[in-house]
């Protein structure tokens, strides 16, 4: 627009020019009519009608600035909003990280981890079922029970060195990590087998859950330190005992396990899960 505001000035300018310059008369012929009129007054005319179509076009051009400045202090704001918000969740993130920490460190002093993953042993996730199970049997209202469901995976390099072993476990124990929901527990035995626990999924939804955290470890494969990347096979069995169920913690377990073998025989990379009896 502002180019074309200035070409118009541009051609009325030269237009009066030439007009003042050239004051001699010329014939104009229109249909029957003829007139006999300067070429000053002529060229003038049409300098005046290029002012005027820009005098009406001003306003359109200073409604359209107006908006353009408008929008610009909007964007100035919501990014300004964007970055204390990313802040606000910086800090958050770093009041998470070191609890999270801090956590850490207490379980491991007590010997609750396993050192390679840094998850919680997998011999203590029985154990862990029980108290949860006894804490349901001890609720007043069971309709307010979400199931509880146990996820047991095996992850293995399909070529195997067990020199980067350690290094390839440690990296699934941090996929699983980042990728899991609220309420889950993991637990490893460091040998790669993983399991998790957790509370208030359907089967439907648990299925659902276990093929996002192997779709999460497939896609991102663990990278060594010597840069190579390391091709991983990932099968994931599960269970789910409904709300106050009698089953015991090691028959939960046990049919996770036999979820496991089953996806194992079905081939690579299979998700199997089983409603416990």
């Amino acid at each position: 627009m502002r180019l074309y505001i200035i070409s118009a000035l541009v051609i009325a300018f030269l237009a009066i020019l030439f007009a003042l310059q050239n004051t001699n008369l010329v014939t104009i012929q229109l249909f029957v009519w003829e007139y006999q009129q300067s070429l000053a007054l002529l060229l003038g005319t049409l300098a005046i009608g290029v002012i005027i179509g820009l005098l009406v076009s001003v306003p359109s051009v200073i409604r359209r600035n107006v908006q353009v400045s408008r929008l610009q202090k909007q964007t100035e704001s919501l990014t300004q909003q964007i970055e204390a918000k990313a802040q606000a969740v910086h800090s958050e993130a770093q009041k998470t990280t070191a609890v999270q920490q801090n956590y850490e460190e207490l379980l491991n002093s007590l010997g609750v981890l396993e050192p390679t993953t840094k998850l919680i042993r997998q011999g203590l996730m029985p154990q862990a079922i029980a108290t949860q199970l006894a804490q349901y049997q001890k609720q007043a209202d069971m309709a307010q029970l979400h199931a509880l469901s146990v996820l047991v995976f095996k992850a293995l390099p399909v070529v195997e060195d067990s020199y980067s072993l350690p290094e390839v476990f440690a990296t699934v124990a941090k996929t699983l990590q980042q990728q899991a929901l609220p309420n889950t527990w993991f637990y490893s035995d460091g040998c790669g087998h993983f399991a998790a626990t957790h509370t208030g999924l359907s089967q439907q939804a648990l299925t659902q859950y276990g093929e996002d955290l192997q779709a999460a470890i497939l896609e991102n494969p663990p990278v060594l330190t010597t840069g190579k990347t390391v091709e991983l096979d990932v099968s994931v069995g599960g269970a789910i005992a409904d709300a106050g169920s009698a089953i015991a913690s090691d028959q939960l377990v046990q049919a996770a396990e036999k979820a496991l073998q089953e996806a194992l025989q079905r081939g690579r990379n299979r998700v199997r899960i089983l409603r416990a009896a």
